[in-house]
């Protein structure tokens, strides 16, 4: 399921900011954002923009941002991140209802026909974003090796993205999952990777594109395909000696041999992570580029494996895991969104702060993330 970004959410909470006279905050769900005093009350609807949401700046309505758009993907506009103002950290932008008439608009029919208390209940299943062309930011991170213009094939439709949900879209998981266990692991920044393999028996293999085997030797196997992916795009082989550092790692862990040898149809994810990669903020030394597996797709059954098959997999393949801190029972790792985000401050593999942390039921078909505030607001996220 893609993210959604822009939703109508219900106020549960406001609170004063020591020194201000003119803001204040509102939670909705697990979230926090500042807003103009006066704008909200507590059971109230607005309109929620989420961190990472691009607003675009032709909109004249976001013209009060102007003094912080950025430029991004040819586009000009506002990116939507964690800041702190007097003290209060704000994550989103909430936005009174009646300033949207494109949401206003739709609440107004599911209300004709449903009556009001239902149709709020329903305009909160829905997202807004594309009604209002906002766009999800993504770091576009020219240091990894960039793919050039012959590589424009998207990543294959039947593999899934990862995208865990926050933890503050889901305040009721503390009390609907409490007895449930959970793999507590660390997540790590670097940029997000994939490599597969397809059987030639698969009915997948009919949809990925054809490939010249000259220029792409590994790609062809004796049994199936072989691919390397970034987040959105299979990237071609032909780089040569100043080529992806995607396919670089896949050649340095012989990833194309051990797929194929092993003879089933799989996604294995995790970060691309090393010097040169968003930064280093994981503190690697120079030279060091690798993948650390956070999860497999299994492309014939369409479902991940369990964490614990995904670790004994990775180190069947020879693969870095991300660290693992263990299995417990959700009561024992937090009970609330406030609990959860104090534990994902830490440090990471290199004693560095780390971005957070990610839990996956040990059935593997349910996860979410939480990340440190106080990360976000050092790297400016």
């Amino acid at each position: 399921m893609s993210r959604r970004l822009v939703t109508v959410r219900k106020v549960s909470d406001t609170q004063p900011i020591r020194g201000a006279d003119r803001i204040e905050t509102a939670v909705v769900d697990g979230w926090q954002c500042i807003v103009k005093k006066g704008d909200f009350h507590i059971g109230q609807l607005g309109v929620f923009f989420e961190i990472d949401s691009f607003l675009p700046g032709e909109d004249p309505r976001w013209a009060f941002l102007e003094s912080n758009f950025i430029n991004w993907n040819g586009q000009r506009g506002f990116r939507i991140k964690s800041q702190k103002m007097r003290g209060s950290v704000s994550q989103g932008l909430l936005i009174p209802l009646g300033d949207l008439p494109e949401v206003t608009g739709v609440l107004e029919e599911l209300e004709g026909k449903h009556g009001r208390e239902e149709a709020e209940k329903l305009v909160q299943g829905l997202s807004f974003e594309a009604a209002l062309k906002v766009q999800k930011w993504e770091a576009m991170d020219n240091k990894t090796g960039g793919w050039n213009e012959i590589s424009k094939a998207p990543m294959p439709a039947f593999i899934r993205k990862t995208d865990q949900e926050r933890c503050q879209n889901l305040p009721h998981v503390f009390e609907e999952w409490k007895d449930e266990t959970f793999q507590e692991s660390t997540k790590m920044d670097g940029s997000s990777m994939t490599v597969y393999f397809v059987r030639n028996d698969s009915d997948k293999v009919q949809h990925l594109p054809e490939v010249d085997t000259a220029k792409q030797p590994t790609v062809v196997q004796s049994n199936g395909r072989f691919g390397v992916c970034s987040r959105n795009v299979d990237i071609t082989e032909d780089y040569g000696d100043n080529g992806s550092q995607y396919w670089k790692v896949a050649s340095n862990n012989q990833l194309a041999g051990k797929l194929s040898k092993l003879n089933r149809s799989l996604a294995v994810q995790g970060e691309l992570c090393g010097a040169t990669i968003q930064g280093n903020v994981e503190g690697f030394p120079v030279g060091f580029h690798d993948f650390f597996v956070f999860a497999v797709w299994d492309i014939d059954a369409q479902k991940y494996l369990a964490p614990q098959d995904t670790e004994a997999l990775a180190k069947q393949l020879g693969l870095r895991h991300v660290p693992v801190v263990g299995y417990f029972p959700l009561r024992e790792i937090a009970t609330s969104v406030q609990g959860l985000l104090q534990r994902a401050e830490g440090v990471g593999l290199n004693k560095r702060k780390r971005e957070g942390i990610v839990l996956k039921h040990v059935r593997g078909d349910f996860s979410f993330k939480a990340i440190s505030n106080s990360y976000l607001l050092k790297h400016g996220e």
